[in-house]
């Protein structure tokens, strides 16, 4: 008998983590399922929400929907609660790098239209960065003066360059001569030729089959008469079901990258919010699919600190999801190797029909006071490896189990959930903190087990890992 409360609490302790799950039927449509996953979000299940969304996603793939399953995965990973940890490890065994790829870390970069430079970006950043980016439009001369002075600040340079017409892409006097310039300028290039092709928006994306010509004409060229030059094929993150049809092939793309932007809602409308949307749920796909052929980048990223539906600060909110994007891409996606913010507003400063978010991060902001601490970290890196390798001192491991034996030192966390500002427990033989962001920690010589439980505001649990040593 005095065993039996014990054995009560215990279970307890097991069972109220899982207490907001729900036993989820089988569903024979996609509209069912997501009639009970909308049914279970509205009771605040969000792990069976997830669920739910998540099947219905599989039954519209399964039924030719390509992009609407895109639609339900993405509302799935909102609701779905998923914590990673990673410790201070070894650089990864050599592999084949490629173009200007460090072995280890990421690469940082800027377009500043608040204060008009790299230069202030870095001034009030705090740190160096290893690149500057810029867009150009085909059949414009390359940027020479721009390029020498970025080269005479240490930085590489990344230029989104845009070809109105792609037919007018060949091999010519003009292509030719910019790339000899490009060569002249010697600083390292990141060419994003014809960015987001994949979008109907891009006037050179609409012939799939003349773009993956067009770009494999300006690989050829550079190739020849311009080596400082590493090609990226950067796609847009929606649509997904096309990108096969844009890809130029392995052997003419250096980098992957994709441009990445975290909004309060989507296309300006009010009923469609998106603050729930973590960043790895935009690389996620991209990551898998490419990571293992290619190092990838966000060519463009940003935040945004003021919508224009919306009318109000949403700095807070900027400032968490830049620290998610910083901590998903030391602990999830190692292959990941250059970050360049578009760090603008485009409430005043964005072309028209585009005024919708303010990107900026403006001194005295929570934003900028987030990017400086997430940049701090040295696997962040300050310039480019030349030809290729160096980088960090250090990568991260990923934990899956357990904790490396006898680890003492910090523990990074990338935290996706349905919350923008849940609480972390630890607990360790010894140790029992509580942790708002930022959520990374430095662990205590110790022995045992590490526990972390996730809780939402409203002090429910929305996951437990437990790693043993």
């Amino acid at each position: 008998m005095p065993m039996r409360p014990t054995f009560l609490c215990l279970a307890l302790i097991i069972l109220l983590p899982l207490a907001h799950a729900r036993a989820i039927p089988a569903f024979r449509t996609a509209a069912a399922a997501r009639a009970w996953a909308e049914a279970q979000e509205r009771a605040g299940h969000y792990e069976s929400a997830a669920e739910a969304y998540e099947r219905e996603a599989r039954l519209r793939r399964a039924t030719g929907d390509p992009q609407g399953a895109d639609v339900e995965h993405r509302r799935a990973r909102r609701l779905a609660t998923d914590l990673a940890l990673a410790v201070l490890g070894p650089i990864p065994p050599p592999h084949r790098l490629a173009k200007f790829e460090p072995a280890a870390g990421c690469y940082l970069g800027v377009l500043d239209g608040d204060g008009g430079s790299a230069d202030d970006f870095e001034e009030r950043a705090g740190r160096r960065l290893a690149l500057a980016f810029e867009y150009d439009a085909y059949g414009r001369p390359f940027p020479v003066t721009w390029a020498r002075h970025q080269a005479e600040q240490g930085r590489a340079i990344q230029i989104a360059w845009e070809p109105n017409d792609i037919a007018a892409v060949r091999d010519d006097d003009y292509l030719e001569g910019w790339a000899e310039d490009a060569a002249r300028a010697e600083v390292p290039i990141f060419l994003r030729f014809g960015g987001e092709m994949n979008g109907a928006w891009t006037p050179w994306g609409r012939d799939p089959a003349a773009y993956r010509r067009a770009f494999r004409t300006v690989h050829d060229v550079m190739a020849r008469r311009a080596p400082n030059v590493a090609m990226v094929w950067a796609p847009n993150d929606i649509p997904l079901d096309n990108l096969d049809r844009y890809f130029p092939g392995d052997d003419v793309v250096d980098w992957v990258g994709l441009s990445l932007y975290i909004v309060r809602f989507y296309d300006d409308d009010p009923r469609r919010p998106a603050w729930q949307d973590h960043p790895l749920t935009f690389i996620e796909p991209f990551y898998q699919k490419y990571a293992a052929r290619h190092p990838l980048c966000l060519v463009e990223w940003g935040v945004t600190r003021r919508s224009r539906v919306e009318g109000v600060d949403a700095d807070p909110f900027a400032a968490a999801r830049i620290e998610d994007l910083f901590d998903a891409i030391k602990v999830r996606f190692p292959r990941l190797k250059m970050a360049c913010a578009f760090a603008r507003n485009n409430l005043t400063g964005g072309r028209d029909g585009r005024r919708l978010n303010d990107y900026s991060l403006p001194p005295g902001s929570l934003a900028l006071d987030s990017y400086r601490q997430a940049a701090s970290d040295s696997y962040f890196l300050t310039e480019v490896s030349v030809p290729f390798g160096g980088g960090s001192p250090y990568a991260y491991q990923r934990l899956t189990r357990r904790l490396p034996p006898r680890y003492a030192g910090p523990v990074a966390v990338s935290l996706s959930t349905y919350a923008l500002n849940p609480t972390l427990s630890l607990s360790r033989p010894g140790l029992a903190r509580r942790l708002s962001r930022p959520y990374g920690f430095a662990l205590p010589p110790g022995h045992g087990p590490l526990t972390v439980r996730v809780q939402d505001p409203q002090g429910r649990v929305a996951q437990t890992v437990s790693l043993a040593e």
